[in-house]
């Protein structure tokens, strides 16, 4: 595995390679501006991944970062670029403090602890698709391997992030088909044991006031999980086994 600076960026792009070593990629800058007729109508204009870098690099934001458990959520995803960089700087964390016995462990929590709303659909569909080239990367690099679709490890991440990464309308709480944004808290249990637990991301917000959660609006670790959904009741198991999804 090639050596790496901590919050160097990731190349967002879908991993492939026949040679035998797997190695991390930097990430280039995509179109800023997709057309004038999307600028107008959803205000879409992409971040520089130079000013991603900068915004971070503070201090606080790279402490939670080495914090596996530490929650962020971005209410506009657009195509991830906020996203991937985040869990590319965790997993970073994770290839320093893991052994090959408990990487996958921490690098599902690490994916848990991430999460985003956004509006068009083709950009969610790009967002997720982006964090998945990034967690098969950094697996591939660290095992030097070549990850399968069918291990228990990508197919909870698969659910992850199809749950964590969600579509909707982050000022009015909802989804297109209007019902509420519905989040999941993966509640750390002991042993690497997990409990999923739904939530409403309309409970995020105690007052009527018309404020929105992003990644650097809280100091410590974000509390996303003040009211939980009890409609269903999730198994308590073992974090590589969340895609079965199982019911009590």
């Amino acid at each position: 595995m090639i050596k790496i600076d901590n919050i160097e960026l990731f190349d967002s792009h879908q991993y492939q390679s026949d040679e035998k070593n797997f190695e991390l990629k930097k990430l280039v800058d995509g179109d800023l501006i997709k057309s004038r007729n999307r600028i107008q109508k959803h205000g879409e204009v992409f971040t520089p991944k130079w000013m991603v870098k900068k915004m971070l690099a503070t201090p606080e934001i790279q402490e939670k970062i080495k914090d596996l458990h530490a929650t962020f959520l971005e209410p506009s995803a657009g195509e991830g670029a906020f996203l991937t960089e985040i869990l590319h700087q965790k997993l970073n964390y994770v290839d320093k403090v893991s052994k090959k016995k408990n990487w996958e462990e921490n690098a599902l929590w690490a994916l848990m602890s991430i999460y985003a709303i956004e509006y068009l659909e083709d950009n969610l569909i790009k967002a997720r698709q982006a964090m998945i080239g990034v967690l098969v990367n950094h697996y591939q690099s660290f095992f030097q391997k070549k990850l399968s679709s069918e291990t228990e490890f990508f197919k909870s991440a698969k659910l992850v992030i199809k749950l964590n990464i969600v579509q909707g309308d982050t000022l009015k709480y909802i989804k297109h088909s209007g019902s509420l944004i519905t989040f999941n808290e993966w509640k750390v249990l002991d042993d690497n044991d997990v409990l999923r637990l739904p939530f409403t991301y309309q409970s995020l917000f105690k007052t009527g006031e018309d404020e929105q959660l992003n990644i650097f609006s809280a100091s410590g670790q974000m509390n996303l999980f003040e009211e939980k959904l009890d409609s269903r009741k999730y198994k308590i198991v073992k974090v590589t086994k969340v895609y079965k999804e199982e019911l009590e």
